[in-house]
């Protein structure tokens, strides 16, 4: 147990010292756009809002957990952060595990976030080629504010990524996880679980 909490605390004492883009974002803007969810903010929601909007501004990397049951809101709270991004001029990845979950959220932000002119694209396997490479080249031109995809992100180039956030990170294999550190490695990570 000492070995493993000892290896714990070196990893979180070296990642504290990473730095990480300060993105900073217009409180009056994002309460704008909390306005428009259509309904109240619960008090937890508030405050995972609030703690992220400041790790995401403080200019050291965030590394937080959103865990909340199905239906609660996590996905709600993520696209706060996504909005916050983009306003302070950086790109967002969400990264999911399975093509199931793939459209689902990126309907969910293109609604939300296209009101407020925010760019978002999806890459997954039913993305046609021709598709994925105009949203891989507009990625890479800073034409896109927010992809949302499987391992279809794995090795995309971004112009200016500040934020990656990982939707049920447990159900990616280990290979997997590997290339999702390397994603986030200087940007800010956000992972959301159920469980």
């Amino acid at each position: 147990l000492f070995e493993i909490a000892s290896e714990i605390v070196g990893v979180a004492a070296s990642r504290a010292l990473i730095k990480a883009p300060a993105i900073e974002c217009d409180r009056g803007e994002l309460k704008r756009f909390q306005a428009h969810a259509g309904f109240e903010y619960t008090p937890d929601q508030q405050n995972a809002i609030d703690a992220i909007v400041g790790d995401l501004a403080s200019g050291k990397i965030m590394d937080r957990l959103l865990s909340g049951d199905v239906g609660f809101g996590k996905t709600e709270v993520a696209m706060n952060a996504v909005f916050a991004a983009a306003r302070g001029g950086y790109q967002s990845l969400l990264v999911v595990p399975t093509t199931l979950l793939s459209p689902q959220h990126f309907q969910s932000l293109k609604e939300r976030l296209g009101t407020f002119g925010i760019r978002v694209g999806k890459l997954d396997r039913f993305v046609s080629t021709k598709e994925k490479n105009a949203i891989t080249k507009a990625l890479a031109a800073g034409e896109i504010d927010c992809v949302v995809g499987t391992h279809a992100l794995f090795g995309v180039s971004c112009a200016k990524l500040g934020l990656v956030i990982i939707d049920e990170e447990h159900k990616f294999g280990v290979k997997q996880k590997e290339k999702l550190k390397n994603l986030y490695e200087n940007v800010h990570p956000l992972s959301m679980s159920a469980t």
